[in-house]
């Protein structure tokens, strides 16, 4: 139990943070790490902390993550302590293993162990290394059911009779006693005396491989160091690979060496514990928490929560070098005990890993993996032939991504949409009571971000779907959850955000005068800067640029969602986490020309010859993108239509390539007349989704085309609304794709997508109409950047006040540098000043009848992943930026 470490100020935070490293998995991880207790004063409570932090490692009997508990025994001059003192590590390693994480292999330390205590009288150099080497292979052996096997096949006995058993005699040894032996050493030497290794450098071997049974005397002479060296280099190995096993996957946390009482002068223990830093810097190593008690030595101690803080800043701050050291001073307890460590440590009694295996799991996985991989070998030649034999260059252009989970369309919800916005609502209503009682603690600091969007006021089910309102008002919502729960674990570098919903009107008709009344309120203020930006603006309609200039030229940073037409960056306070219409329209265009999209016979596909572009002109999403489709797409034609009440008509078509309809089913006569004229016909649908059933409908039963079409759609046909309409279902002869931001449900493409997904799949279930829509991560990640930006607004400004210029600063310089911010739809790498992410990732989605397929995938998915090809077997290269 917990509650043998003594309750002294502090100690919560600091077993917290200690815990926290130790969990850290590999990949993100920095140097391992020696945290020395120091009792100041009279008392044990250092070696309270270092026995109790042991009981907190294991429950009911059992590790939660692998460690050894280590005290010297024996007395100083007797040369077995050495041993005593490895032989407990090793021995507590191998008895405190995690559920699901197999065997632990030591061959370095094994052989350095044989090595060290090998000995030989021979004078010639090259004979005292086999030597040594012989005795290093029989202590292998000694624990290997296969060398003594071949050691009883090769052993002599008497001579035998005849001829064949004459030349078995004489044969059988060099094969199977001899060749093992110098298999052994060999490897052996690969192993100790590769290039770059710790060995050589250690032992000061000059250039070259060299033998390493040569370097005994450097090994005798410091055994303490060779041992060490060579245990954390295995510890290394086995935290690291092969990531094909299922038991390396499943060793998540470091190592932990516990060294509870204090090692004498001169002790194998204080030798372990000194040179740990610079075994570490030999190695490299990574895996290993080294807690013990002793002497500071020339280092200051640290206070209980200073050690915290630093042993916080090495959690968040992976690499390599020397190894992290901090000496911390424990002062006795005096006094009550500290309540607020007294609770949580009885609140969390032992460590807590992110997940607790079973051991069975990873032998039935390897299991699988044996049987997929036979039956992998089985059919590959098969696989081969069929490529060269039914080449792929007909085939229709389907799935060219697996998806871990089904992408099965989500379920209509029972509320109405009025009920699901309110909630959403609801949930930033209650995150805000929580920021305002967070402002009541110290150093908390709170400040206001605005969510501009589309509200949802009616019972109609075409406003709530189409507009996207409820799904972005939602990532609004989780963000802002997970903003503050960033920030209250980090009270003096992050800050809380309260979220403030301003009603734009339908199709943003009211955003410019609610701009405006923000505008005018925040100069009633006379200079408090409490808002820090904008999120929101999801439409790239006229109100919506008017808004955003009026909220820009008053300084307001302001990042779009869902917006995607070049007009929206025309102001230097505007960004945006989606990619532009230039990006999807030059991928939709290549899609198009190189992808087998349309059907020319059952079950074959062609790329297409022509395009017939159905646009909305009054609109500057649908007029933007369509534009930008045919400067991409030679020799398409643009049928142009609207249907919305009160707006303009449609301008008269100029040119022989511009045409115009005024009903549905004139747009759908027309197209299939371009199809009559050439089979090979794609329709790029760049105008709003609330038409889009209806077109579909009209096609199949007004035209002469018999419902064969195919169609590229834009961003705006959402997952949500192919869910809805189901058009795949409905007009099995349709083949449609379309562009989608993110498949959040079904192909996360980094951590902080998996985040976001177990967070929405928490607050809205696994078969959400939304789950698999971009409308909510969109949202989610713009508020995330915002947030960042007023995070390091806050930890640039220090102790001095921060406002709107830091927050634009900060935005300025790209947050998260060159690298970007991960992000739940990809990576949001800005260039200095940029509007928009640099290569965003961006998806061209197949329909079927259960569900969208991945057809293209193209841009950053994480920091050092970018999909640069597409197509079978990666046969067209990515669009880029240009």
């Amino acid at each position: 139990m917990s509650s043998s470490i003594p309750p002294v100020p502090a100690v919560g935070d600091f077993v917290t943070a200690l815990e926290e490293l130790v969990l850290v998995p590999p990949g993100r991880r920095g140097p391992s790490a020696r945290i020395v207790l120091v009792q100041q004063g009279r008392g044990d409570e250092a070696e309270q902390i270092a026995e109790g932090e042991c009981l907190r490692l294991r429950v009911r009997g059992r590790a939660l993550v692998p460690y050894a508990r280590i005290q010297e025994s024996r007395p100083r001059g007797d040369r077995q302590r050495t041993r005593d003192v490895f032989e407990q590590i090793e021995d507590g390693l191998r008895d405190n293993r995690p559920g699901g994480f197999g065997r632990l292999r030591l061959p370095r330390y094994r052989l350095m162990r044989a090595f060290a205590a090998a000995s030989s009288l021979e004078d010639q150099a090259a004979v005292r290394a086999r030597d040594l080497r012989d005795q290093c292979f029989a202590e292998r052996r000694k624990d290997s059911h296969v060398l003594k096997a071949l050691h009883a096949i090769g052993g002599r006995d008497q001579t035998p009779g005849n001829l064949a058993a004459w030349i078995w005699h004489w044969a059988r040894h060099p094969l199977f006693g001899l060749l093992p032996r110098r298999l052994y050493g060999f490897r052996a030497g690969r192993r100790m005396m590769r290039k770059g290794g710790w060995f050589r450098r250690w032992a000061r071997v000059p250039s070259g491989r060299g033998d390493f049974f040569r370097h005994h005397e450097a090994v005798v002479a410091q055994p303490e160091d060779a041992l060490l060296c060579a245990l954390l280099d295995d510890l290394e190995a086995a935290a690291r690979g092969p990531r094909l096993s299922p038991w390396t996957r499943r060793r998540r946390s470091r190592f932990v060496l516990v060294f509870p009482r204090e090692g004498a002068p001169g002790s194998v223990t204080e030798s372990v514990v000194r040179g740990f830093p610079q075994a570490v810097e030999q190695t490299g190593s990574t895996a290993v928490v080294l807690l013990a008690v002793g002497q500071a030595g020339p280092d200051i101690p640290q206070s209980l929560a200073m050690a915290t803080t630093t042993i916080d800043s090495w959690a968040r701050s992976p690499g390599r070098g020397r190894g992290r050291s901090v000496v911390v001073g424990v002062e006795p307890l005096t006094g009550e005990p500290d309540q607020e460590a007294e609770g949580r440590l009885r609140g969390y009694p032992e460590i807590q890993p992110g997940r607790v295996h079973s051991d069975l799991a990873p032998r039935a996985e390897a299991s699988l993996m044996a049987v997929a991989g036979v039956t992998t070998l089985s059919l590959l030649a098969y696989l081969t032939v069929a490529h060269f034999v039914d080449p792929a260059s007909d085939r229709c252009l389907g799935a060219s991504v697996s998806m871990p989970e089904s992408a099965a369309p989500g379920r209509l919800p029972q509320e109405n949409p009025k009920e699901l916005y309110a909630r959403a609502r609801e949930a930033i209503d209650e995150q805000n009571k929580q920021a305002e009682k967070a402002a009541k603690r110290a150093d908390t600091v709170i400040r206001t971000v605005v969510y501009l969007g589309i509200p949802v006021t009616v019972d109609n089910w075409n406003d709530g779907l189409y507009s996207g309102a409820i799904p972005e008002l939602r990532g609004i919502a989780l963000a802002q959850e997970q903003l503050n729960s960033e920030a209250a674990k980090d009270v003096h570098r992050k800050v809380w955000l309260r979220v403030r919903v301003l009603d734009a009107g339908p199709r943003f008709s009211n955003a410019p005068k609610v701009a405006g009344e923000l505008v005018r309120e925040m100069a009633e203020r006379k200079g408090e800067q409490e808002i820090m930006g904008v999120v929101g603006l999801g439409q790239s309609r006229a109100d919506t640029m008017t808004a955003r200039d009026i909220l820009g030229d008053a300084g307001l940073p302001v990042i779009g969602t869902t917006a995607t037409a070049l007009e929206m960056q025309q102001h230097g306070m505007y960004r945006q986490v989606a990619p532009d219409n230039r990006r999807e329209a030059r991928i939709a265009a290549d899609l198009a020309r190189r992808g087998n999209i349309v059907e020319t016979s059952a079950g074959t596909c062609a790329p297409a010859r022509s395009a017939v572009v159905v646009a909305d002109p009054t609109d500057s999403y649908s007029a933007n993108l369509s534009e930008l489709f045919m400067a991409e797409f030679p020799g398409a034609r643009t049928i142009r239509y609207t249907a919305e009440p009160g707006r303009e008509p449609v301008p008269p078509a100029s040119g022989d390539r511009v045409e115009s309809a005024s009903t549905l089913a004139e747009v759908a006569i027309r197209v299939c007349e371009r199809i009559q004229e050439d089979p090979r016909t794609v329709v790029y649908w760049a105008a709003r989704p609330t038409e889009f059933s209806a077109f579909l409908e009209e096609f199949a039963s007004g035209t002469r085309c018999d419902g064969r079409l195919t169609v590229v759609g834009g961003n705006d046909i959402t997952n949500a609304v192919v869910d809805a309409q189901h058009p795949s279902a409905l007009h099995p002869r349709v083949r449609l794709y379309y562009a989608a931001h993110a498949l959040p449900r079904s192909h996360s493409p980094n951590v902080m997508g998996d985040r976001f997904r177990d967070q929405y799949r928490k607050a809205y279930g696994a078969d959400d109409l939304w789950g698999n829509d971009g409308h909510a991560p969109l949202a989610w990640d713009a508020l995330r950047l915002l947030g960042s930006a007023v995070n390091s607004a806050r930890q640039d400004a220090g102790s001095a006040p921060f406002g709107l210029g830091t927050v634009q600063q900060s935005l300025v310089r790209g947050v998260g540098g060159p690298d970007g911010k991960r992000g739940a739809t990809g990576v949001l790498a800005f260039d200095r000043n940029g509007k928009v992410p640099v290569n965003k990732r961006l998806l061209m989605l197949h329909d079927t009848a259960s569900g969208p397929e991945v057809a293209l995938e193209c841009g950053f998915r994480a920091s050092q992943d970018e999909r640069t090809s597409w197509g079978p077997g990666g046969a067209f290269p990515c669009v880029r930026d240009e």
